[in-house]
């Protein structure tokens, strides 16, 4: 009896060191990076198609989760959905943002709604965006330049070198309708856009993303910017570190759950041998 009560022992402290602040996380986050201004821009227009691109990510990002998107930044008027709530704010520190855990993703607006990405839509919240990530929300950020403010989600750092494009260090057309929705993409929701006039502003260098871990691209971006960058391609206009279909971080359990599951499966292991010694006991 006493080697069973020492393994749920080790396994609870096991399973509570695991709990313990600074712990690595049971499931890591999304972070999706966006190249183009079709939702904080063109659907504000009025322009439908631009408007179906922005329900599909609607749809993507929040999968079947009731929970609404909070949409943060200044876009080109309100934005709305047809297909899943979403919350506007002008920035994270807005009042009645709240827990970031009440959203099943974040959707950082591009500057003005268009063309350059704004960390600070995230206002003095950056360290509750990470933290949001960690533990399993999706997080999109629209028209993402490189900008330096967005390093500690995406990782690396002087990534503004490997964007062509509006606001990148590479060269390549800053405003084109050349985009090419990938097989992956059409498994993820999305549909070959109409024309918009101009549905990317940025292209991303998938060698280089792709070793910080974007390595799914939904998106491929107009051949001008591998023909412009040799070296630097292929390029992606929708780039992300995993599946947009993820239903946020609301339902990955805290680590203060995991302990407890633990030590609950290592009393039941405790009481079903137990259980089996009185069984053979009284069979003799």
């Amino acid at each position: 009896m006493s080697r069973f009560l020492s393994l749920a022992m080790g396994l609870a402290t096991l399973a509570f060191a695991y709990a313990a602040p600074g712990a690595a996380p049971a499931t890591a986050g999304t972070v999706i990076l966006e190249g183009s201004d079709a939702i904080g821009l063109h659907c504000g227009e009025g322009i439908a198609t631009a408007c179906d691109y922005e329900n599909q990510t609607w749809k993507a990002i929040g999968g079947s989760s009731p929970l609404p998107i909070a949409v943060v930044g200044t876009g080109f008027g309100t934005i709305t959905s047809s297909t899943h709530p979403v919350v506007d704010f002008a920035t994270l520190d807005s009042p009645g943002v709240g827990a970031l855990s009440s959203y099943v993703a974040i959707y950082f607006v591009a500057g003005g709604g268009c063309c350059n990405s704004d960390p600070g839509d995230m206002g003095t919240r950056a360290a509750d965006v990470a933290a949001y990530v960690k533990a399993g929300g999706t997080v999109e950020i629209g028209n993402y330049d490189g900008n330096s403010g967005w390093d500690f989600l995406v990782g690396g750092s002087g990534n503004s070198a490997f964007v062509g494009g509006v606001g990148g260090a590479l060269s390549g057309p800053g405003c084109t309708d050349g985009e090419t929705v990938t097989a992956l993409g059409i498994k993820n929701g999305f549909t070959q856009p109409g024309t918009i006039g101009c549905w990317t502003h940025q292209a991303y260098s998938q060698p280089h993303f792709g070793a910080l871990g974007f390595t799914e691209s939904f998106f491929d971006s107009d051949p001008a910017f591998a023909a412009d960058n040799p070296g630097f391609g292929p390029f992606s206009s929708l780039l992300s570190n995993g599946s947009t279909i993820t239903g946020g971080g609301g339902g990955v359990p805290e680590a203060s759950t995991w302990a407890m599951m633990v030590v609950g499966f290592a009393g039941l292991s405790f009481l079903g041998y137990r259980t089996s010694r009185k069984r053979a006991v009284f069979a003799v």
